[in-house]
């Protein structure tokens, strides 16, 4: 019988895997789509069913049935306001082109290799973790079990503390987390980009965040408990933003495992998650397995962060100063009108 250490590393690969069909969609064609008139309301990406794109699931009851990649070196121009009407139709690579500067969709060399080498490391973890082992018995298989499952979620609500703390704190000058903090706040405003991106493009980052953590429990640590808790909380914050990006996507744009995950709410699910997409994205932050969501946000634990952080900087969250950076740039892309939104003022 398969030690539960060794299913844990399997579903850890197998969600490195892309979603779909085909090893990378780099190069899949991107479909051109046609616009509608009602694209002031595109604040989420439920709107996606607003666009009436020639698609192989076209058809099905799949409102976010939408997946097409920029081709590589694929020019953008800014889009042209004119297809708010409905009068023009506007190609994939420029609609749904990242809004930070210098950001691309595809996976390069450097990423991937990034990403192997957590993950050699991370497996080095876990093989540290299997040869330390006690011999197995009943109660080294409860200790085994209840180290996974307090590893995973201690990396959903891991992965909630770092999203709420991109989403209100900080600029792109902000050192190290400047690129970061910018990207969610695009994110707040194209939260569909994130489906074209490559698994090593969405993932690197936080690969390079917790090898070093990897490394050193493979050299200090030796409570084999301990290393399979590390290696499970590690491998699933690696995983955070890919299990993110298949809360975005429709059924039919993601492998049937993945939608049963989802029913079972053992990865976080697309309608837990789209509740967070809401102005002002005060809540629903954790985005591994999303249980602890409704846990963390009835005992305000946010709120009490944010009250910290106020008490220590003086600085106010972005959801209580209902601030958005990139909110002009859509609009002056013409992928978004003008509102009332973008005249918000904090509270009184």
């Amino acid at each position: 019988m398969a030690r539960p250490w060794s299913v844990a590393l399997a579903v850890s690969v197998a969600v490195l895997l892309p979603a779909g069909t085909g090893a990378d969609l780099s190069h899949a064609s991107a479909f051109v789509a046609p616009a509608v008139a009602r694209l002031s309301s595109l604040g989420s990406p439920l709107s996606q069913n607003k666009l009436a794109l020639p698609h192989p699931t076209r058809g099905r009851r799949d409102p976010l049935a939408l997946r097409c990649m920029a081709q590589p070196g694929t020019e953008t121009k800014p889009v042209d306001p004119a297809w708010v009407s409905g009068t023009k139709t506007l190609k994939a690579t420029e609609y749904y082109k990242p809004l930070v500067a210098g950001d691309i969709l595809e996976s390069t060399d450097q990423q991937r290799g990034i990403v192997v080498g957590s993950y050699v490391a991370l497996a080095a973890l876990f093989v540290k973790g299997c040869l330390l082992l006690p011999p197995m018995s009943a109660a080294v298989m409860v200790q085994v079990v209840l180290a996974i499952v307090i590893g995973y979620e201690f990396a959903d609500i891991g992965s909630g503390v770092y999203h709420w703390s991109m989403d209100n704190y900080g600029s792109k000058n902000t050192p190290v987390f400047g690129t970061q903090i910018e990207a969610f706040q695009g994110h707040h405003e194209l939260p569909w980009t994130i489906t074209y991106r490559q698994v090593c493009n969405n993932i690197y980052k936080i690969c390079q965040a917790t090898a070093p953590f990897c490394v050193g429990g493979i050299l200090i640590v030796n409570n084999p408990f301990v290393l399979l808790w590390m290696s499970t909380a590690i491998s699933f914050i690696n995983l955070s933003q890919e299990l993110h990006k298949w809360s975005h996507q429709g059924r039919g744009e993601t492998a049937w495992w993945i939608n049963m995950l989802q029913d079972y709410n053992l990865i976080v699910s697309r309608k837990g998650h789209l509740a967070h997409h809401k102005p002002p994205f005060e809540g629903n932050y954790c985005i591994v397995s999303g249980h602890c969501n409704p846990i963390a946000d009835k005992l305000g634990l946010f709120r009490g962060l944010e009250t910290i952080v106020f008490s220590l900087t003086g600085n106010k969250p972005r959801c209580e100063t209902l601030e958005r950076p990139l909110e002009n740039v859509v609009v002056d892309l013409g992928i978004k009108r003008a509102s009332s939104t973008l005249e918000r003022s904090g509270p009184e």
